[in-house]
């Protein structure tokens, strides 16, 4: 017997074997991980991602164009788009906004509609049903289809769903972008549901939160005077968005009167989502009479997560009926934020009240009726299938009111800031509107009366538009569908069973607050109170602080020859007017005979601060900390007291209750809470940054990042070195920060500044992908090239494509 070659012939299976089980393996998926051969596939995976810089010469035949387009790219990927018709315009915008953020749009689609289990699995299960469960396919299918019922809003939809498609359809899978390999699922058609969702996304992002769980319990459990100055109606030192000697000289609609007696139960359950403080913008505008050119100038700087690929996507849009030029969002076409060859306009979260929580009495443990106006009414069911990667579809069967869908479930958890169980939502998001031809609208407008035209549609996303033109007008308004509310409506735990809780009528586009050319030459939004208590209706309660919105309206007023420059400058103010109001009252009370001489020195130091969060101040990082410590020697043993949510006082107000000496709603001694925050902090300090307090830099040590929407590690860019705080006019904080700063000089000519952190590429293979966070950072702004023609300024042109129809 010839054993050795017996042996060889076995190991030549066992290799077989190997070999065939390890093709097996790379083919397959284990866990979130993807097919690894496929993924390192030199042909087909993450090597065919890597791309040079700029965008290379395209010319692409389609059988949908009606006429020829040419897309001009620039030195920093910014699209020119030059066509002839609103089709071909919104078709090019589909084709290149899929070019550099295909993923993107589909990945956030997919979130915000709760379908994220199809692509990773049933970790993403509880997420999912939350999504499902806030209504956001619902209002996404109300608002597509409210898009779609008009003409002008319908083609603008179908042309840049036929280009995103069209995009896709000459892909291979080896040119997928890269966060598809490693996720191993496909890109899908863009239908006009995309932009619904799309919608619902910025919606959720925007006006979803509430305090209503937190204010009822606290008005429940606390005493009147205690609640009244721990949650004032008007917030300390407020500067509002209206001046106050604003008249209103209407008549009212009136608000129902809801049944007395109404006392919400106590929800001894997690926290309902609030307002991400770190969601808000700012936007101003000055008249010439401010400025060095005699005509007015713009600013706007809209506040929200930042991340990679960015929120926003650059693009000129032009036709010879628009001509218009800004950031646009992903899956929706036209320019949201911008300027035309008329005028510009800003935008702010207006942070009214647009959604009100409800307690259901159901008729019984079957929840098929619920009380209301002393009527049982049918529950509305409505079936949600989430499909599963590797699990069979799950059906989720949501219960509906007329006030909106039931949230939570009565007997499991899906979230863990989820609303109160058995409660129902009504949101402004759910409701039929179409913000789309808002945009449309005021992307072609010509003057002011157009322009306030065209907010007449945007109702769903409340929002503070500030405008400004070339023939000198100037103004501010709180725009959106407001319900009519009575006194308090919407800050608390509503009653389902009362129809004088329902949103019977809306605030009339005439009656909102507005200011036209005020006499103070200048107009201004950062997310605080829009109007003083004057105002005839009642909007909401819980706005932005005193910090931001004072710091800019005193610097407009003590300003004159205002340049371009000038407000390049304001938008990269970093001063903090709460640290200038509650640093000096904090040194009064350390105990100079306790400080050690290192903490002596620290006190120097701060004592000699400018209140500026610039990138390498010690003392910005310092007093940012010792702030936080103190806020929580101050109200945790308060709060803490209570097993029910509660939320703390606003940092403006804790800072007025100091400084008023009222001190005896904190349940600490104030003088010792300063103290021992102090020594803390101090501690923690020496221990994390070393003994030497020119080490301590803001920059670097404070953790800010643009991270990827899908935290897919290493494709974000982490520590940051920004300076901000969000209680300034940069408003950057860890996650959220300026997502776009756009300076906007009227006149004959319009020449326009702007950056955001990141760039036009989705592609993190490309260098163009993140290549703006350092000048943003900097606060390099970079010039706007705004063509009036095509063949404008031929030495900008970096690239061209050119869409050209199909003749056979």
């Amino acid at each position: 017997m010839d054993i050795p070659r017996i042996t060889r012939f076995y190991r030549s299976i066992l290799l077989i074997a190997v070999a065939l089980i390890l093709t097996w393996a790379m083919s397959i998926r284990l866990g979130t991980i993807p097919p690894v051969g496929h993924f390192f596939n030199p042909f087909a995976g993450f090597w065919q991602n890597m791309e040079a810089a700029g965008v290379p010469d395209l010319e692409i035949t389609s059988e949908e164009l009606q006429s020829g387009v040419v897309v001009r790219y620039d030195d920093r990927g910014v699209p020119h788009i030059f066509a002839e018709n609103d089709y071909d315009l919104y078709f090019a915008q589909g084709f290149v906004t899929a070019r550099d953020r295909l993923w993107q749009i589909d990945f956030q689609s997919r979130a915000a509609a709760g379908r994220i289990s199809e692509i990773i699995g049933p970790q993403a299960l509880d997420y999912d049903r939350a999504q499902r469960r806030l209504g956001m396919v619902y209002g996404a299918e109300a608002n597509a289809e409210a898009m779609m019922d008009d003409p002008r809003t319908a083609n603008m939809i179908q042309a840049y769903a036929d280009g995103y498609n069209a995009w896709i359809d000459q892909l291979a899978p080896e040119d997928y972008p890269v966060e598809f390999k490693i996720l191993d699922y496909e890109p899908e058609p863009f239908t006009p549901l995309h932009s619904g969702l799309l919608l619902m996304n910025m919606s959720q992002t925007l006006t979803s939160g509430t305090r209503a769980q937190a204010q009822t319990h606290a008005r429940a459990l606390l005493d009147e005077e205690i609640y009244r100055l721990l949650y004032p109606e008007e917030l300390p030192w407020i500067d509002p968005i209206i001046p106050p000697d604003q008249a209103w000289d209407f008549k009212p609609v009136e608000p129902p009167s809801p049944e007395p007696g109404f006392v919400p139960q106590i929800i001894e359950e997690l926290p309902l989502n609030a307002h991400n403080p770190g969601i808000g913008s700012n936007s101003w505008a000055v008249d010439g009479s401010k400025t060095e050119s005699g005509y007015p100038l713009l600013s706007s700087d809209p506040h929200l997560g930042v991340n990679l690929p960015s929120i926003w996507y650059e693009v000129q849009l032009h036709t010879p009926e628009v001509n218009t030029y800004g950031v646009s969002l992903p899956a929706a076409p036209g320019v949201v934020i911008g300027f035309n060859e008329f005028y510009a306009w800003g935008i702010t979260n207006a942070g009214s009240h647009t959604l009100d929580v409800y307690e259901i009495q159901f008729r019984d443990e079957t929840r098929q009726e619920y009380l209301h106006d002393g009527v049982w009414k049918p529950v509305v069911r409505r079936p949600e299938e989430i499909r599963v990667r590797r699990g069979e579809p799950v059906i989720d069967t949501v219960l509906y009111t007329h006030h909106g869908p039931v949230t939570q479930p009565h007997d499991e958890t899906i979230a863990d800031d989820r609303f109160p169980n058995g409660h129902a939502v009504q949101w402004l998001a759910h409701q039929p509107g179409n913000v789309l031809l808002s945009v449309y609208k005021y992307n072609r407008g010509t003057s002011q009366e157009e322009f306030e035209e065209a907010l007449r549609h945007f109702t769903n996303i409340t929002q503070n538009f500030t405008y400004a033109d070339r023939d000198g007008n100037i103004s501010m308004g709180h725009i959106g569908r407001f319900p009519v509310r009575f006194e308090g409506q919407g800050a608390y735990i509503s009653n389902g069973r009362d129809p004088a809780y329902d949103w019977n009528h809306f605030v009339p586009f005439e009656h909102l607050p507005r200011s036209f050319n005020p006499e103070r030459g200048f107009v201004s939004s950062a997310n605080q109170a829009p109007v003083t208590g004057d105002y005839p209706y009642y909007l909401g309660r819980f706005y932005a602080d005193f910090s931001r919105g004072v710091r800019i309206n005193t610097t407009l007023e003590e300003a004159d020859r205002i340049t371009p420059d000038f407000f390049e400058n304001m938008l990269m103010d970093n001063l903090s007017l709460f640290a200038e109001k509650l640093l000096p009252f904090l040194l009064e009370r350390l105990d100079p005979g306790q400080l050690s001489d290192a903490q002596e020195s620290v006190t120097k130091q701060l004592r000699n601060w400018n209140y500026r969060f610039a990138p390498q101040s010690n003392s910005a990082l310092f007093y940012k900390a010792w702030k936080e410590r103190l806020l929580d020697h101050l109200w945790d043993p308060f709060f803490n007291a209570f097993n029910v949510y509660l939320r703390r006082p606003t940092t403006g107000t804790t800072i007025h209750l100091l400084l008023e000496e009222e001190h005896e709603v904190f349940p600490v001694d104030v003088n010792q809470a300063v103290r021992e925050s102090f020594g803390e902090t101090f501690t923690h300090f020496t221990q994390n940054y070393g003994d030497d307090p020119g080490q301590w830099q803001y920059g670097r040590h404070r953790d800010m990042r643009v991270g990827h929407i899908a935290m897919l590690d290493g494709f974000g860019r982490d520590h940051v070195p920004a300076g901000g705080t969000p209680e300034a006019i940069n408003a950057t904080g860890t996650t959220h920060a300026p997502s776009w700063r756009m300076v906007v000089e009227l006149g004959p000519e319009i020449r326009a500044r702007g950056h955001y952190p990141g760039g036009q590429s989705g592609n993190p293979g490309h260098p163009g992908y993140d290549v703006s966070i350092d000048d943003w950072t900097d606060g390099t702004f970079y010039d706007l090239h705004f063509w009036k023609s095509i063949e404008e300024n031929p030495e900008h042109t970096a690239s061209t494509l050119t869409l050209v129809p199909f003749t056979p």
